[in-house]
């Protein structure tokens, strides 16, 4: 048997309620036998995961000190920090100090927080940093000593298209120069790191796979009745376009007057949206869900009749990079609705037809199409399930990582 890896985690929130494929993912390396450690702010103290409790992952993570609101406070706290890292890690501290004229002032005094969590130095085979942003910090850690491994950096999306965007295709330069490896969902996200100066060489695919037997695929839907429950899943914000959504609704009801569509999710355009339904008249048909557990989801997809992700490109340069809430509906066994945005075309299989986006017309006919459809002959649900078992299975995926993981150590 060969030598475990040591395996870091360099993340931003843990546990996070949208990013449960990390979770999957770092549960993966365990059940293999790695040694593993976490690097994370705080998340969600009130997420709670099976997977969390059945390996015990929260005692093998350190979390950095909390970065204060107001910014004042933060400077103060970041002084605080370099003191005492120059007491007690002079070398390595120094080095961040050097580090001040190549980055901005904010990012400059973020490396203090993290690097107390790492004073006195960490080896390890390999660091996996999920996000662009968090591996840029770790190759900066790296060189100023705090780390030693070989870098690997997971991009998922917003980092590829608004952080550039926000920030200059040139960003990334010293990560895609020092890292290791990068790991992308999808050929769209392969894409957009080769747009942005990153070598091809370095770029791995590897899916965000899901557990796909927990979404408990339900055997054929015999008929759709005539009052039928859509679904939608994600945050309320602009890239998940559920404002064309609610629009689409007003015309479906015109077809199926008794439609009730599901909003679940959580985010800064709620009141918005919320308003959009009110003016609309249609408060009797959409209802805003809010937050659900995984097992609530089970439930949730397998009481409705379509699945709707009507995903556009938001302003600030947001795609969607692959669309994890489509394989979970898929491996539930439900029909899917959703335009040609960003990565979703690679989350479905061939011949799922897929509506050009923020167009709320079109949405809401392929809506109307695929119930009238599958009132007529049903929908048993196994080409998507199908699809997911054999591209997104995260046990299989797990097992592509870790081979991955090998090749850079």
């Amino acid at each position: 048997m060969s030598k475990p890896l040591r395996i870091a985690y360099f993340l931003g929130d843990f546990p996070s309620a949208s990013e449960t494929f990390v979770l999957h993912q770092i549960a993966g390396m365990f059940a293999a036998n790695q040694d593993v450690e976490v690097h994370a702010w705080q998340g969600s103290t009130r997420m709670r995961h099976s997977l969390l409790d059945k390996y015990g992952i929260l005692k093998y993570v350190s979390f950095r000190p909390t970065v204060p609101d107001v910014k004042l406070w933060r400077v103060f706290k970041a002084c605080y920090l370099a003191i005492f890292l120059l007491y007690s890690d002079r070398q390595r501290t120094s080095a961040l100090f050097n580090m001040r004229r190549d980055m901005p002032l904010g990012e400059w005094v973020e490396l203090f927080f993290v690097a107390f969590s790492l004073r006195g130095g960490r080896t390890y085979d390999v660091i996996h940093a999920h996000f662009g942003p968090n591996g840029l910090m770790a190759v900066r850690l790296r060189q100023a000593g705090f780390l030693q491994g070989k870098i690997v950096t997971s991009f998922h999306g917003f980092d590829a298209n608004v952080v550039p965007h926000l920030l200059g295709k040139h960003y990334y330069e010293q990560l895609f120069k020092l890292g290791d490896g990068f790991i992308v969902s999808s050929l769209f996200i392969h894409r957009k790191l080769e747009m942005l100066g990153c070598a091809n060489h370095k770029i791995h695919r590897i899916a965000v796979g899901v557990d796909v037997e927990k979404w408990g695929f339900k055997e054929p839907r015999t008929s759709v009745s005539d009052k039928p429950v859509l679904i939608s899943v994600g945050r309320l914000v602009e890239v998940k376009g559920f404002a064309y959504a609610i629009a689409a609704m007003q015309r479906v009801k015109e077809v199926f007057p008794e439609l009730r569509y599901d909003v679940v999710g959580d985010g800064p355009l709620r009141e918005q949206l919320e308003q959009q339904v009110r003016d609309l008249k249609l408060q009797d048909s959409i209802r805003f869900c809010g937050l659900k557990s995984q097992d609530e989801l089970v439930d949730m997809y397998h009481g409705a009749d379509i699945f709707v992700m009507p995903s556009v490109r938001g302003h600030d340069g947001a795609e969607e990079g692959q669309g994890m809430v489509l394989l979970e509906a898929q491996a539930s066994g439900l029909p899917v609705v959703a335009t040609n945005s960003g990565g979703i075309a690679e989350s479905v299989p061939d011949g799922v037809s897929l509506v050009k986006e923020k167009d709320s017309d079109a949405l809401a006919q392929a809506i109307i199409d695929c119930l009238q459809a599958h009132q007529n002959k049903g929908y048993d649900g196994i080409k998507g399930y199908d699809f997911v078992c054999k591209n997104f299975d995260i046990e299989a995926l797990n097992k592509q990582l870790l081979k991955l993981y090998k090749q850079v150590a």
